[in-house]
């Protein structure tokens, strides 16, 4: 019914589709989480914050657990490579994303403030991690990872944890931090009255919305400058995905090369400066969808 060419572009497309899920969804409540502390000063305000995300939070994670699954079953090199040479940083995120469901059924199991202050501040870990090195995960998908390959596809990783916080996947994580940040405060723009927890959030949310633009400018312009990787010779569509078949080379700006060769891929830029910036007129604006929509576009 399909070649091999049109499942692999199938898959593609179904794992763009499940990871922009992913942001869109579980993004403003990783946003909601991290802001939780700064938002909201008395119980009862925190309780009203958490009851925005309480609802969607845990079927909205399940587009990370469906991306997971499509790149096991798809590519299990990807799922090798990252799931044992990142295992720290995939155990990291794991540990940060089990504290939400932690926190959010044993928060109000005693109504000790203490108590409540601690699995408050356990909500913003589990909102600030994941986004943080799901950021610096993309800026290494850039600056490269050390890792290889045997005849027999064995991966072998050859880096540190440590090492995978290089300046530019730490700007990746930032940024990544601030863009989720904003659409957590787009989306409480929607979901709360307007009071001292909405103008906090807008405040927040115009901070993080200047932050992401700056970011994403300074960004680029190391991504233009930075070395990239391109392929060398021709790939044969119908082949197999053994990465041994195929030979790259480092090139400075290598990396922006697919706009020149495809044009309309500046969209996805586009939409990182004017979705943001459209976000953030929501908010000056007190225009909540309007702002929701700019931050899902950035």
């Amino acid at each position: 019914m399909f070649d091999y060419e049109m499942l692999r572009l199938i898959w593609w497309v179904l794992l763009g589709v499940l990871l922009i899920g992913f942001a869109l969804t579980d993004g403003f409540d990783l946003g909601v989480a991290a802001l939780l502390p700064f938002v909201a000063r008395s119980d009862a305000e925190r309780r009203m914050v958490i009851n925005t995300i309480g609802p969607t939070w845990e079927g909205n994670q399940v587009w990370f657990i469906l991306g997971g699954g499509a790149i096991f079953a798809a590519w299990p090199f990807v799922y090798a490579a990252s799931f044992s040479g990142f295992y720290l940083a995939m155990f990291v995120v794991l540990a940060a994303l089990i504290l939400r469901p932690v926190g959010f059924k044993y928060r109000s199991k005693r109504p000790d403030p203490a108590w409540r202050s601690r699995w408050d501040w356990a909500l913003f870990v589990g909102g600030l991690v994941p986004a943080l090195v799901f950021g610096v995960a993309v800026g290494n998908v850039l600056t490269g990872a050390p890792f290889r390959f045997d005849g027999d596809l064995r991966v072998f990783y050859d880096g540190r944890f440590l090492a995978l916080f290089s300046p530019f996947a730490l700007l990746a994580g930032v940024l990544s931090v601030a863009m989720l940040v904003l659409h957590g405060a787009a989306w409480l723009s929607i979901k709360v009255e307007h009071g001292p927890v909405h103008d906090r959030a807008t405040a927040y949310g115009f901070t993080a919305g200047t932050l992401a633009l700056l970011l994403f400018a300074v960004g680029g312009l190391m991504v233009a400058a930075m070395p990239g990787f391109e392929i060398v010779g021709t790939v044969d569509p119908a082949g197999a995905s053994n990465p041994l078949h195929t030979t790259a080379r480092i090139v400075t700006g290598g990396w922006l090369a697919n706009f020149a060769r495809h044009p309309w891929m500046a969209i996805a830029p586009a939409l990182g400066f004017a979705g943001t910036a459209l976000a953030m007129i929501g908010i000056y604006r007190q225009r909540g969808a309007l702002a929701f929509g700019g931050s899902s576009a950035g």
